[in-house]
């Protein structure tokens, strides 16, 4: 079995079955431009759409094309156009392997940010910022990925609307472009250590908004990263990164983790795609490396998401600048970067990955394999029997929810309520849209970023007034976290601080919006003693 994410089939779960730059400043200046939909940002001037009650500015490059000789190094800035853009294009996705069909798709020249800016607070403004990262393991996924042809799901345009605030989205390298160890690169980066070039991308992105995000209505100074899937788990690194320091003032994991691979495992990952790739031998590495193609590397080492399996072999390193520390060693010694933190996870997050006829026999397959100790085994297999859950299937996303997602979040808000002052948030979205397929793979990966985003009405789907409520408490509740470091919503229950005793959180539900105490906290309590 080898499911693999597409972060995700969303549709499926709602059908019926330098040069001359800008005149503006590091503030983006404070005079309404003449024309409409007009951005004056330090480096180029940049023209929106109009999108009825927002603008929005897309493909706008807040690094050079890290490619040729740029590849595997830190992120520099871009030339400044001499005119004046029209930013109504995305930049390209980073080069990836295409998810349904497996050929590479992409271009290196893929560093950049879409601006999504309310009317009513356009240029002079100074609202909150919403910055988004996207998932897709790390290796996949970009800022303009579509949940039904045609239908972009991290269009803005919906969240900076209700919520007031400017939302920005972006991309970063991805795979071996982004995040590749090895010595002899090591040995050209000036502190010594190679690999987080993705990482130091956000770095930049963050940058860039805290320098021009004035020019479209925005506040530098009241920033928030979210993120979904990987997205979350390089926020959770943000969190950890000196470099990020001062760069945003709240943050938000959806269905993501605190992980980072030890640097011994990113070079055995470097070593293998570097002898694969033919290079491994060659008297200058580097460049042989640089010498081939964004498909032939992608090709010598092919990387696969899953949300059920094990991590893509290209994640975010310990690499003793970058990241110090391990990001979640580093909120439990209280070295992290200290703002407001909402954390959460979904019922059923591998629901979607687990086959429709996954049977008992491969249910009992899969706990020898992975729990080759008997005792332990029978203690899984007790928690996450198959007549607890009604199916082999169902307990098995019970399972691999649980471990991946769920008693993780718990482990890290934990962690954030003991190390620091500034209040840590958990939620729970159990929400299952109300259309038949649905009910068959629950509350799954990704399904929160539907209402989160506002793209409900798809597929020909008509969200029921519940749901369209719940989103719209969403989009208030990540607004309000961005706004003032607390999550609150008009008319909707309020959220309160983690307690690591009462594990509350809130549950996101369109039928029981409301604050709970524990989830699956028997499960967890059992995962614990594992140390996770």
């Amino acid at each position: 079995m080898r499911p693999f994410l597409r972060l995700i089939p969303l549709w499926l779960l709602l059908s019926a079955c330098g040069g001359g730059g800008g005149s503006g400043s590091g503030d983006g200046g404070t005079t309404p431009p003449a024309v409409p939909g007009l951005a004056k940002t330090s480096c180029g001037d940049y023209q929106g759409s109009d999108r009825g009650s927002s603008w929005s500015f897309l493909g706008i490059r807040y690094a050079a094309a890290p490619g040729g000789p740029r590849r595997w190094r830190s992120p520099e800035s871009p030339p400044c156009p001499a005119g004046t853009v029209t930013a109504s294009a995305y930049a390209p996705v980073c080069p990836q392997l295409d998810r349904g069909s497996g050929a590479p798709e992409g271009d290196e020249d893929c560093l950049a940010v879409n601006v999504f800016t309310p009317k009513a607070t356009f240029p002079a403004g100074r609202k909150p910022v919403m910055v988004f990262i996207h998932g897709g393991g790390n290796v996949a996924g970009s800022a303009r990925q579509e949940v039904v042809p045609g239908r972009l799901l991290y269009d803005g345009a919906a969240l900076a609307e209700s919520s007031g605030n400017v939302v920005v989205t972006l991309q970063y390298r991805l795979g071996p472009l982004g995040w590749l160890v090895h010595p002899a690169l090591d040995a050209e980066a000036p502190d010594a250590r190679s690999g987080n070039y993705a990482l130091e991308d956000l770095v930049a992105a963050l940058k860039w908004v805290k320098r021009d995000i004035a020019a479209f209505g925005g506040n530098g100074d009241r920033v928030m990263i979210f993120g979904e899937s990987a997205g979350g788990v390089n926020v959770c690194a943000l969190l950890a990164s000196p470099a990020a320091a001062g760069l945003f003032t709240s943050a938000l994991i959806e269905s993501g983790g605190c992980i980072a691979d030890a640097r011994s495992k990113a070079l055995a990952t470097g070593a293998t795609l570097t002898d694969n790739v033919g290079c491994s031998t060659a008297s200058d590495i580097p460049a042989c490396l640089r010498s081939k193609t964004p498909a032939e590397l992608l090709a010598a080492l092919p990387p696969e998401v899953s949300v059920v399996g094990s991590l893509a072999p290209y994640q975010p390193n310990v690499d003793g600048t970058l990241l110090p520390a391990a990001p979640l060693d580093a909120i439990r010694m209280g070295q992290h970067n200290r703002v407001p933190v909402v954390i959460g996870a979904n019922a059923d997050e591998t629901g979607r990955d687990v086959p429709l006829t996954f049977s008992e026999a491969q249910y009992q397959l899969v706990l020898a394999s992975t729990f080759p100790n008997p005792v332990v085994r029978t203690q899984v297999e007790n928690l996450y029997s198959s007549a607890s859950f009604g199916s082999a299937r169902g307990a098995y996303v019970a399972l691999t929810s649980d471990l991946k997602f769920i008693c993780p979040s718990r482990s890290i808000a934990r962690a954030l309520t003991n190390a620091q002052a500034e209040p840590v948030y958990r939620y729970f979205f159990t929400e299952v849209p109300d259309a038949p397929a649905s009910s068959v793979y629950g509350a799954v990966h990704g399904l929160e970023l539907l209402y989160v985003f506002g793209v409900l009405d798809i597929q020909g789907y008509s969200p029921t007034a519940a749901e369209r409520a719940l989103s719209t408490s969403m989009q208030a509740y990540w607004g309000g976290l961005a706004a003032n470091g607390t999550p609150s919503a008009a008319g909707a229950p309020a959220w309160t601080p983690y307690d690591a005793g009462r594990d509350n959180h809130l549950v996101l539900d369109a039928a029981a919006l409301a604050m709970g105490e524990g989830v699956n906290t028997a499960r967890c309590d059992f995962w614990s003693t594992f140390g996770l």
